[in-house]
């Protein structure tokens, strides 16, 4: 008895379908008056000052207009030889304006906080306008009324939610929305007695692009998809989804699509979390790039199961799907944000399995106990109750919109200690999370350690290789953001491991450790500013200026040698070196050869200690037994040679890489 009450509501809906697009009457036209002037329009943008400081988007644009209107004249060329006009049908369908609103909301309240999102407003608009506008000629070619209404809107509100390509690879998001509308025209099947279009369309183009640029490695280069998936994490944004999804829940029944695709998130985390003491998704429970993805990308009316056993399964799916793309995508350094979009296409066309199966064997017997149970309206109210409650404890708790320990680099680093599985991973992503989304400079700092030094553990093999030149500028980022640490690693890798480095990022890092060395907040500053005056590398030779940033060090081994250095090279210099004497007495006895060596000559010349070259020849010797080849060939000569500075060994504490 409930499928035939289901089946009649919906030989009811198809008839009332049937009526509203017979009410539509075409208008007809003899030229695509219309079309053209949307295009117009989409031509106009190129004045955009966004769109008007990049020639390759003003050629993009420009390109894909003349396309446009060529491909009219032909049409209208052809229609005069055919007298068929251009036929017009205005049918707005309700969920094409419904989805819009709710996605057009999301957008407003990223672009609140996203300024990217606001100069982005643009492009929004031509692709909107392109999609009109093909949308008509493709019909129009095809023999078609052109149905004009609210479909293209949610299909381009939809794609910006989740993907742009850089400004001058611009042409390409235009051929992916053309993509995604060919597939809703050509990609057809029955479903109901009717033909329905497969795939989700704004999904379906993007699948298929992401699929090419992952194989390419591209993505990163040619699309700000990192960025969007970064700047996404607004204040309150998964309420503001949770609120405007109600809306497409109410009017559509797919709440069991969310919800279902919820409790395994939710499960997943719970439960990997008791068993390792660690985090599945390693900075937050529930992302707000996925919970957009629960809430629109898998629940389209139209290429979405009918059944509620069938809908229970596609979303439950398509959590699962999620959680082996994350860990794989991870595994494999492929992006991540593509890990919400590319099961939807697969599980679009799993529908028609998904409804058989609620329809056969013990599933069959809930599912008409499920739907016979209430009226669909009242059910679907239940369903949309025990999601609001389930939401509402979740965000009451902290467990969503809150970050949990795992959002900091400290945790993933004991973690990774420990041997917890999969923490080099989680402290990667933490670190580029926390840099890219939190802009916090410490976290650039970890990740330019992690790159000079590379990563690697016994479960996982190498994580991160090692890349210098990749580290650099991480470590020039984070000195930029006023991070001392960064700004001292962009002067190590300068003075000691002689990296190219450009004199912005070499002036500003030695200017930011000059002060912190004045202030006395570091004395690792005072080191490495001394070093530069000592040496001439990024600041003016200047040793006195140099002794006096290595005597703010005290006691320090390393710049009590400097200060031996300056002192020994510069005849004229007059300096005490008593105290300097007594550090690296100390060292001496602890064969360090280096401090032998200064010491010998501080005794031969009388500086700091009395003259006596027979202690100088005594410590010569010592040197030269731990292997300085200097000191054994001075000895070799009748008198100690004059004072030649030895390779001057990095400071031990320099080869860590400085970390908060």
């Amino acid at each position: 008895m409930t499928t035939v009450t289901t089946a009649a509501i919906q030989t009811t809906v198809d008839a009332k379908a049937s009526c509203e697009r017979a009410v539509a009457t075409p208008r007809m036209y003899i030229f695509p008056i219309h079309s053209v002037v949307m295009t117009l329009l989409m031509l106009s943008l190129v004045a955009c000052p966004r769109v008007y400081a990049n020639r390759r988007l003003v050629v993009s644009i420009v390109g894909v207009g003349a396309v446009l209107l060529a491909w009219q004249m032909v049409l209208f060329v052809r229609r005069r030889s055919t007298g068929r006009a251009f036929a017009i049908e205005f049918v707005p369908v309700k969920a094409h304006y419904l989805q819009a609103c709710v996605q057009l909301g999301i957008l407003a309240w990223w672009g609140l906080y996203a300024p990217s999102v606001r100069t982005a407003a643009p492009l929004i608009v031509a692709q909107v306008l392109f999609l009109y506008v093909f949308d008509a000629v493709l019909s129009w070619s095809r023999g078609w009324n052109w149905r004009l209404g609210f479909g293209p809107l949610p299909i381009i509100f939809s794609t910006n939610l989740l993907l742009w390509f850089r400004d001058d690879w611009f042409y390409l998001q235009f051929l992916m929305v053309a993509v995604g509308a060919l597939g809703k025209q050509f990609i057809l099947w029955r479903r109901e007695g009717r033909l329905r279009h497969i795939f989700n369309p704004s999904s379906f183009g993007q699948s298929l692009f992401a699929i090419a640029l992952i194989a390419a490695g591209l993505t990163n280069d040619l699309t700000w998809g990192k960025e969007i998936a970064s700047s996404f994490e607004t204040p309150h944004m998964l309420l503001v989804i949770f609120l405007l999804g109600l809306v497409a829940q109410y009017h559509f029944h797919v709440t069991l699509m969310t919800l279902s695709a919820a409790i395994v998130l939710i499960l997943t985390n719970l439960i990997y979390t008791q068993i390792t003491g660690t985090y599945f998704f390693v900075t937050i429970n529930i992302a707000a790039p996925i919970f957009l993805g629960i809430h629109l990308l898998i629940t389209d009316p139209s290429t979405s199961p009918r059944t509620n056993v069938g809908r229970i399964l596609f979303g439950g799916l398509y959590g699962l799907g999620y959680v082996a793309l994350f860990r794989i995508f991870d595994n494999y350094e492929v992006p991540l944000f593509w890990d919400k979009l590319l099961p939807v296409p697969i599980l679009n066309l799993l529908v028609p399995l998904f409804d058989r199966l609620a329809k056969s064997g013990v599933l069959s017997r809930i599912n008409r106990w499920w739907e016979g149970a209430l009226a669909p309206a009242h059910m679907n109210l239940v369903h949309m109750s025990i999601w609001i409650a389930i939401f509402g404890g979740m965000y009451g708790t902290g467990f969503i919109a809150a970050p949990h320990e795992g959002n900091s680099i400290p945790f993933w680093k004991r973690a990774l200690a420990e041997g917890k599985p999969h923490a080099g991973h989680s402290l990667v992503m933490a670190a580029g999370a926390l840099a890219e989304g939190s802009q916090q400079a410490s976290a650039y700092n970890e990740l330019g350690w992690i790159c000079i030094n590379g990563l690697s553990t016994a479960n996982d093999g190498e994580i991160v290789k090692r890349n210098p030149g990749k580290a650099a500028r991480y470590f020039a980022t984070a000195c930029e953001m006023g991070d001392v640490n960064g700004c001292a690693n962009v002067a190590v890798q300068y003075l000691f491991q002689r990296e190219r480095r450009s004199d912005e990022d070499v002036a500003q890092a030695l200017d930011t450790l000059e002060t912190a060395c004045v202030d006395g907040s570091d004395l690792l500053g005072c080191y490495l500013v001394g070093n530069a005056y000592e040496t001439g590398r990024g600041r003016v030779l200047d040793p006195l200026q140099a002794i006096a940033h290595y005597e703010r060090c005290g006691d320090n081994l390393y710049a009590c040698k400097g200060i031996a250095r300056i002192a020994l090279s510069n005849s004229g210099l007059a300096y005490d070196l008593r105290a300097v004497s007594i550090v690296l007495g100390k060292a001496t006895k602890l064969n360090d050869a280096e401090s032998a060596w200064y010491l010998a000559y501080m005794f031969h010349e009388g500086k700091g200690v009395p003259q006596d070259d027979r202690k100088a020849r005594i410590l010569l010797q010592h040197a030269c037994k731990l292997g300085l080849r200097q000191a054994c060939a001075a000895l070799d000569q009748s008198e100690i040679p004059p004072f030649v500075n030895p390779p001057m060994n990095v400071p031990g504490w320099l080869t860590a890489y400085p970390v908060p």
